[in-house]
Parts: C-alpha cells; sequence; structure tokens
C-alpha cells in the first residue's frame, strides 16, 4: 500500500501564480511596477524621481518577499497600526474580600433566614462553624486579614461598650473617626 503525506498548512496554503509568488506577492510587486510606470511616464526625470522609483521598488519588494517570523510585512504592518489603535488591556488582580457573613460583627436578619429557607438557629450554628475555623482554606495572607479584622472588630466593641477612648495600637491603621 502507498504512503502519501498530508499537507498540514491547509488553511495557510496559497496557489502560486508566477514562479514561486502566489497572489498577494504578485499583487504588491505588480502595484510597485505600475506605480513606477506612472511616476516614470509622468515627471521629468531627476534625482528626486530616481529617489522615489528606488524606494517604490524598494518597498514593493520588501512587502512582497521578505519575512519576519514566518509573517510578511503588510501583516506586521497590520498587528502595528491594530494595536496602536486598540486600547490597552487591563490584568485583573485579586483583591481578598471576606464576604460580611463571615465577619465577627455580622447579626443574621431574620429576613434573610426566611428567603432562605433555613431556620435561624442552623444559619447561626454554620456562621458559628465557620468563625471557629473548624474548615479552613485560607492562605496565610487572608488568615492575617481576618485576625487583623477581628482585632479592629473587638477594639470597636470595647469603644462601644463604654469605654469611647480609642486604643491606640501600632499595628492598626487609624480609622476615619480616630485621626
Amino acid at each position: 500500500m502507498n504512503t502519501h503525506t498530508i499537507p498540514q498548512h491547509v488553511t495557510g496554503y496559497q496557489g502560486r501564480i508566477m514562479g514561486k509568488l502566489n497572489a498577494k506577492q504578485f499583487i504588491f510587486i505588480a502595484v510597485g511596477g505600475v506605480t513606477i510606470f506612472i511616476v516614470m511616464t509622468t515627471f521629468p526625470i531627476t534625482g528626486i524621481t530616481i529617489v522615489g522609483v528606488a524606494l517604490i521598488a524598494f518597498f514593493s519588494f520588501i512587502f512582497a518577499l521578505f519575512k519576519i517570523q514566518d509573517r510578511f510585512i503588510d501583516e506586521w504592518l497590520g498587528n502595528f497600526i491594530f494595536a496602536l489603535q486598540s486600547t490597552p488591556q487591563k490584568v485583573w488582580l485579586k483583591q481578598p474580600k471576606i464576604p460580611d457573613i463571615l465577619l465577627p460583627g455580622y447579626k443574621l436578619k431574620t429576613s434573610e433566614s426566611k428567603q432562605s429557607g433555613i431556620p435561624p438557629q442552623k444559619m447561626e450554628k454554620f456562621i458559628r462553624f465557620w468563625r471557629e475555623g473548624a474548615v479552613s482554606n485560607l492562605t496565610e495572607y487572608e488568615h492575617s486579614n481576618l485576625e487583623r479584622i477581628q482585632k479592629q472588630q473587638s477594639q470597636l466593641d470595647t469603644e462601644q461598650a463604654g469605654g469611647n477612648q480609642p486604643v491606640n495600637n501600632p499595628e492598626l491603621p487609624l480609622t476615619d473617626h480616630e485621626q
């Protein structure tokens, strides 16, 4: 049985028109040739005309034949113009935020338990379970933030209990009412 190789780049295949030139390459060279003909027949032959013709010939051959990393110059130029016109992309970074329900000062509202269909006692038991850390998949950073929040909450609780004098802890940032 005879074996046959299967082409790998079927979608990128372009038929050859003249020799090794495909249609796009041929059009670039043809447009350059026609432009050179028009310039040479329209303008008198001077140094500027010769430089212009040389530049037209250079760019038509560069666009038709020259590749950088298997891409023609017209693709590079199109991608460059597209990149200049598009907006820069923003990179999303996760900002850790503890859900309100896990904060120590959270009070369960009866309307919430009615909406969820879970009895309030069961919900309170669930919240205590998570607050006590029986199941913890938090990172060290999240644990440190949780401890800091708990310290701030205990400070606020002591202030509200009757102390009214804020306790200055150098580890904790001052809140707006303390500054």
